[in-house]
């Protein structure tokens, strides 16, 4: 099983946690929500105290206004510092670069994280897959853009999904069903209903894991966590248990110079 710790080498990456900020209240205390009430400059610190503790310039960081899209775009040196120093690009929720020191930073509290890193071509890629990204493929998307731009080889490529709420705690109705059922893979194994609630049940990232297969990278490249950010309440921020009263964490991933 190939994993993403073995490039520590060549990337930096990682998920943030709800603790060691400076945020309080409801947003106590790592908040790196750009979308919550929080005060801006507690989320500004936040993200110069997590940086640091990657060794990353938090001008180095680009990050995009997310609206549940597959959209997916190419970044370089002068989308660097949007998001907490500039505007950020809207309605995008995938960004892919070739370039080393350009930090890709994607906002999260339950959606899924999917990192993509191509080693033979040097380029990398990052997702926002909430159900709605998930069942567009966006996983796909990120996959198809890195070979557009990159000429990268998906079988040369490993990915990483992130900590996101499991299929235990995403309770749905049968629209989102009916969403999967319209993927182009069959994910009928990651569904299951639940008759005394009256609830479906969906793994978004076990969705996520067989469209990056369906993309040709394979099972043993794909480095699932499995880490449910709803179970795990001392470390993480849930929009299914908070709903808006909350903070929110970031990924990021970067090819080190």
């Amino acid at each position: 099983m190939t994993q993403f710790k073995d490039y520590d080498p060549e990337i930096i990456y990682g998920y943030s946690t709800r603790k060691g900020g400076v945020s309080k209240g409801i947003f106590e205390s790592m908040n790196l929500s750009l979308s919550m009430p929080d005060d801006p400059a507690n989320v500004k610190r936040n993200f110069e105290i997590w940086c640091d503790s990657l060794g990353v310039d938090p001008r180095d960081m680009v990050m995009v206004r997310q609206t549940h899209t597959a959209n997916v775009i190419r970044v370089d040196e002068k989308n660097k510092g949007q998001g907490i120093y500039r505007e950020r690009i809207e309605a995008v929720d995938g960004m892919v670069t070739n370039v080393p020191g350009i930090a890709l930073v994607t906002s999260h509290a339950d959606c899924v994280p999917v990192y993509l890193y191509d080693p033979v071509h040097r380029a990398i890629g990052l997702s926002h897959a909430g159900w709605r990204g998930t069942v567009a493929e966006i996983a796909g998307a990120t996959v198809s853009k890195m070979t557009e731009e990159f000429g990268s080889v998906p079988e040369e490529m490993i990915a990483m999904i992130g900590p996101c709420i499991c299929r235990e705690h995403f309770e749905c109705d049968r629209d989102v069903v009916d969403a999967v059922e319209r993927m182009s893979i069959d994910g009928s194994e990651m569904v299951y209903y639940d008759p005394v609630k009256g609830k479906y049940h969906v793994s978004l990232a076990g969705l996520n894991r067989l469209v990056l297969e369906a993309s040709g990278i394979p099972e043993d490249r794909i480095d699932m966590q499995d880490r449910c950010t709803y179970e795990n309440t001392e470390l993480y921020f849930s929009h299914r248990r908070q709903g808006r009263e909350r903070g929110g964490q970031a990924a990021l991933l970067m090819m080190r110079r």
